[in-house]
């Protein structure tokens, strides 16, 4: 049994040292039998049968036969007719068969190029320095000619796989500067013409190191105008973009298929891009996942997931880059939560360090043009919080608007308009809004707001303007008009008995000597004129039961002082020589607790007792 399996093991042995040796023997025959000057130029037929230019070859040709036979080509350089350079190389080298090779017809695959510098240059023509000839060309011909398999089929070349190695892309148009990818590195698989390409790339572009993956299954009928499969991805740090589904690059061409876009900074991204614009500046981290279709310069996303800085909104977006003119985006998006304070500051950047700043930054009025329409479960404007938010931002021809249709704000109802424009507000912008069955209180309150203040129901316009931001400017910064109309409610922090006993001693006191109670009124009627600070009151009327409180006067919030003149009496009854004469005093000093003057002080009439 030992003896039969020696001689077996034996044999095995023997026949791989045989097999060994002829092959050796092939290899080292093969490589004396096959003429260089016909692998040279069989390499370079190759290379101009698939550029359509001439391959110049400036050293010696580098042969090798282990473990595969390979020629290398040195100092190579391709030049089209009548053009500058197309392709320059330090070394391309490519496998070749041998039995071809001895045939005087080699076939190459697996082609790597070292240093390669690919320059394209669009001419003011419209074409480019890669002239319309080849047998790739001549595939992608064919294969628009027939859609299907030509008679004469140069797609059966085999080309296998090309490697770069440290290369250069180089694209130029006009008088533009050129835009450059450098540090190369990659392969790009492709057996033969009609089997699928795939490749694997990375390059420095624009300062970033860029990664790209690319494959189709239909090549030629991609590059021959064709739809086709595609799946696609570019990442870098600024940013990464991926699409799946199909592609036509005809000249009406277009995508349609799942993509997904993700940067940390939409600003970084853009600024990568060589787009600079101010106002998505404080846009951070941002997500999207969307079904798009496109057509000429236009593109529909639908089913729109957007997360954006930690809100998440769903919708449709349709985006328009017309080359001779600005982007813009339309649509419609449903957020669960939005700021409203965040959103608008990042179309209308905040100041910087020059704190002098006169006025707003408005130049994104003309970088890009917007239509769309927002709601939002929940709106927040700190400190006040908007439910069932229903808006919309739109930016056109040197305008800029955001109009908040319908909301609701502490039990009622919230509407408005914010515009911006550099022509009528010199870089500022306008403000409107009206408050209707809104619980003054509760506002009062939330903003922390101290002194006699009205509480109940009630309703507000406002109508202001400012030269600031509107979402980054202080009260102080406006001007325009206020009113206020409320139905029953209560004056907080004044008790009416407390501050008749007082007036009638006919000496100074602070509000806060009167400030133990409470006023009952029926109805408050308040106007007032506001230009940046100093608010005029017009109209102060606040009437109870029996008496009734008017104020008007100068009240420069901005220092937080008072000149106020007042008046405390009865209602007017039919017979007016049977009422009381009624309590004149003037407010002054500064709020929350000014200083009352009984206006017998300052005239020498004895108060009313």
């Amino acid at each position: 049994m030992i003896l039969p399996r020696l001689v077996r093991s034996k044999f095995w042995v023997w026949s791989i040292l045989v097999v060994l040796v002829v092959v050796t023997a092939l290899r080292i025959g093969f490589s004396f039998l096959v003429q260089p000057e016909t692998v040279e130029r069989g390499l370079e037929q190759a290379m101009e049968n698939w550029t359509g230019a001439q391959v110049h070859i400036g050293k010696e040709t580098h042969f090798s036969f282990w473990p595969y036979p390979r020629v290398t080509l040195r100092d190579v350089r391709v030049v089209p007719d009548g053009s500058g350079e197309l392709i320059s190389a330090e070394t391309v080298s490519a496998t070749f068969d041998l039995l071809g090779a001895l045939r005087g017809h080699p076939s190459f695959s697996d082609f790597e190029l070292v240093r390669p510098i690919v320059r394209l240059r669009r001419e003011a023509d419209g074409t480019f320095n890669w002239r319309h000839s080849g047998w790739l060309v001549e595939a992608i011909e064919a294969t628009k000619a027939t859609g299907s398999k030509p008679a004469s089929d140069p797609s059966k070349e085999r080309i296998g796989t090309i490697t770069l190695v440290d290369g250069v892309l180089e694209i130029v148009s006009g008088e533009s500067r050129p835009y450059r990818i450098s540090d190369i590195d990659g392969t790009v698989t492709w057996p033969t013409l009609r089997q699928r390409l795939s490749m694997t790339l990375s390059g420095v572009s624009n300062g970033e190191m860029t990664r790209l993956s690319f494959d189709t299954d239909q090549p030629l009928a991609l590059f021959a105008g064709r739809d086709a499969t595609v799946r696609a991805s570019v990442t870098a740090d600024p940013g990464a973009i991926s699409f799946e589904g199909a592609a036509n690059l005809s000249g009406s061409g277009f995508v349609n298929g799942a993509v997904q876009l993700s940067t940390p900074s939409l600003s970084r991204l853009l600024s990568w891009q060589g787009r600079d614009i101010p106002a998505v500046s404080t846009i951070g981290q941002m997500t999207v996942e969307a079904n798009v279709a496109t057509s000429g310069y236009a593109a529909r996303l639908e089913n729109v997931k957007l997360a954006l800085d930690g809100t998440k909104a769903t919708g449709v977006l349709d985006l328009n880059m017309p080359p001779e003119s600005v982007p813009r985006i339309g649509g419609t998006l449903a957020f669960d939560r939005i700021d409203l304070r965040a959103f608008l500051s990042a179309f209308s950047p905040l100041p910087g360090a020059d704190q002098n700043a006169p006025t707003i930054d408005t130049t994104f009025i003309h970088q890009f043009g917007m239509d769309l329409r927002l709601s939002a479960g929940t709106a927040t404007f700190a400190p006040f919080a908007l439910k069932d938010l229903a808006a919309g931002m739109r930016i056109e021809n040197g305008r800029a608007s955001f109009d908040i249709g319908d909301s609701t704000l502490l039990d009622g109802r919230l509407t408005g308009r914010i515009a911006l424009a550099e022509e009528g507000f010199r870089g500022g912008g306008k403000l409107q809004f009206s408050l209707s069955n809104v619980d003054m209180g509760s506002i009062a309150s939330t903003l922390a707001l101290p002194g006699p203040l009205p509480s109940g129901i009630g309703s507000a316009d406002f109508e202001l303007s400012t030269k600031l931001p509107l979402w980054a400017t202080t009260p102080s910064d406006m001007s325009g008009k206020f009113r206020l109309r409320m139905g029953s409610g209560t004056l907080t922090h004044f008790n009416r008995q407390s501050f008749e006993k007082l007036a009638a001693q006919g000496d100074f006191f602070s509000m806060s000597a009167a400030g133990d109670g409470s006023f009952d009124f029926t109805r408050a009627d308040v106007e007032a004129r506001l230009d940046r600070g100093l608010a005029e009151l017009t109209k102060a009327e606040i009437e109870g039961s029996d008496t009734l409180l008017t104020l008007s006067g100068m009240v420069p919030y901005r220092t937080g002082s008072l000149a106020l003149a007042g008046l405390l009496k009865d209602r007017t009854t039919a017979d007016a020589t049977n009422g009381k004469p009624g309590i004149s005093f003037f407010v002054g000093g500064s709020w929350p607790d000014p200083v009352i003057s009984p206006a017998s002080i300052l005239t020498g009439r004895q108060p009313r007792q």
